[in-house]
């Protein structure tokens, strides 16, 4: 299809956008009506209910939202550590990790 930019093609344009909205509305008619969930834990006139469990996991992502990304006393101390040549490593342990990825 070779599309030419220094003539007007608004007629063929329209045509196409036109076919295209037919062919979405087409879909959209065939789809089936939504039907209400079987659970009833969930209905139109009451909303949502959670379960205790669910309820219980909202409290907790809540306090894990505030707490911070980063535990900066921890960073602190191992900043000191590695600045008075106390931080210790364990290669040993370092490698088992490193090989644990590879798997």
């Amino acid at each position: 299809m070779v599309i030419d930019f220094n003539t007007s093609n608004s007629a063929s344009r329209s045509a196409q956008s036109t076919a295209a909205n037919s062919k979405r509305d087409a879909a959209e008619a065939s789809r089936p009506a939504e039907q209400t969930p079987a659970d009833p834990s969930v209905s139109a006139e009451n909303g949502v209910k959670l379960s205790s469990q669910a309820q219980q996991l909202q409290a907790i992502e809540e306090r894990l939202r505030d707490l911070p990304e980063v535990d900066s006393e921890r960073v602190a101390q191992i900043r000191q550590a590695i600045s008075d040549g106390s931080y210790q490593t364990d290669s040993a342990r370092i490698a088992d990790k490193l090989l644990a990825l590879e798997e």
